[in-house]
């Protein structure tokens, strides 16, 4: 006695019940939707990879910019130190034939009231 062949099912088909336009319809909305996706995410990239670079530029000029004012800071910073040195202070006063100050003497006032508002 034969005993007969069960029919074979493919799990890689389209259901038996759907039909297989509808499967490859929803295929290529999947395939557009991941392309479409692809494409965006490497605009999207370039264009913040751009962004990175023109604001690298920026830094390094700023960069310089600001090397270039911290030495120009130094330099005033010793003309300002030169300026007030004794030496300089003391040719200055000789120049204007100004006299040494010797003893100080300060006004007394006599303790009388004063008005007040």
């Amino acid at each position: 006695m034969k005993t007969p062949m069960t029919p074979v099912i493919n799990s890689y088909g389209p259901p038996s019940g759907a039909p297989a336009q509808a499967r490859s319809l929803n295929l290529k909305y999947l395939n557009f939707g991941l392309f479409a996706a692809v494409i965006g995410l490497g605009i999207f990239y370039l264009v913040n990879i751009s962004s990175l670079t023109v604001l690298g530029f920026v830094i390094r000029d700023l960069k310089s910019e600001s090397a270039f004012l911290a030495s120009e800071k130094l330099a005033k910073e010793e003309e300002v130190n030169r300026v007030r040195s004794y030496q300089t202070l003391a040719a200055r006063t000789k120049n204007l034939n100004m006299v040494a100050v010797g003893e100080v003497e300060y006004l007394v006032v006599p303790a009388t009231a004063v008005a007040r508002k």
